[in-house]
């Protein structure tokens, strides 16, 4: 479902302010797999630790990110092994790589050939396979894992037995193996708001441009990916993904953040 409002809040004598809002709703299952597939569910794509993975499962959200889970006993405390470190669960749906909700504002002022427009845009309900958030566990670089450097991690949980765990384990050893078995720990929250462009822009009155071969000449400065108003991830820019293929929608890999940009543009139109 897609919708566009377009209003004209304010319009007195040369000032104009026109804003527009649009959004798309996006909905989908997968019905039917094919029943001899293996493994099943259908798996398309993974990341690099190799321990979660995108797949195609019936009944839920195409490019379904399967991760593993902390194990838990049937009260729900976190099982921790006889290392120290919690064991892995089952591996589970996340949520699809995909957003189902997106869309953009964009405001636009006119006042005698003086134009301003600035655009915000958002994405919400995807998640992110991320392999920076799994390398910033295994390499000490998250900020998670400050945690225990001193004196050692005693995790909370029980024992395989139903004991309360007490085994204290270096964080060097600790924070690599617990991603390495936890996989949801890399699955992250997509959703940002960021403030996509502004631009300041002016149009040189006709009357200047009677005796030129010009029709038109706008000439304008550009800002682009200028900040970020909402996001859930500390460590990555959400929309940073390895391929636009279905295949392997949601997956980080390491690449860089988008750039913020400046530019000035020369529109010109002749007669």
């Amino acid at each position: 479902m897609e919708a566009l409002l377009t209003v004209v809040p304010l319009k007195r004598g040369s000032f104009t302010w026109t804003s527009s809002f649009n959004f798309t709703k996006l909905k989908n299952e997968v019905l039917d797999i094919d029943q001899t597939a293996n493994p099943s569910p259908l798996q398309t794509g993974t990341y690099r630790p190799l321990n979660a993975n995108i797949s195609i499962v019936k009944g839920l959200p195409i490019a379904q990110i399967m991760a593993y889970d902390y194990k838990r006993d049937a009260s729900g405390n976190i099982v921790v092994g006889a290392n120290g470190v919690p064991l892995r669960g089952n591996l589970t749906p996340m949520g699809s790589g995909i957003a189902n909700l997106y869309g953009g504002w964009n405001n636009d002022f006119n006042f005698k050939g003086v134009n301003l427009s600035f655009l915000i845009d958002f994405r919400f309900n995807n998640k992110i396979l991320s392999a920076t958030e799994y390398y910033s566990y295994t390499r000490g670089l998250n900020q998670a894992t400050l945690n225990g450097r001193e004196n050692g991690i005693v995790a909370t949980g029980v024992t395989e037995t139903g004991a309360a765990n007490a085994v204290s384990v270096p964080a060097y050893i600790y924070y690599p193996q617990l991603a390495a078995n936890v996989s949801a720990l890399s699955v992250l929250d997509g959703s940002f708001i960021k403030f996509r462009q502004v631009v300041l822009g002016y149009t040189f009155n006709q009357s200047v441009l009677s005796h030129t071969p010009f029709q038109d000449i706008t000439l304008s400065l550009v800002g682009r990916n200028l900040f970020t108003i909402l996001k859930h991830t500390d460590n990555i820019d959400p929309e940073n993904t390895i391929s636009p293929l279905v295949a392997y929608a949601g997956v980080e890999g390491g690449s860089l953040p988008f750039a913020r940009t400046y530019g000035v543009t020369l529109n010109v139109k002749f007669k």
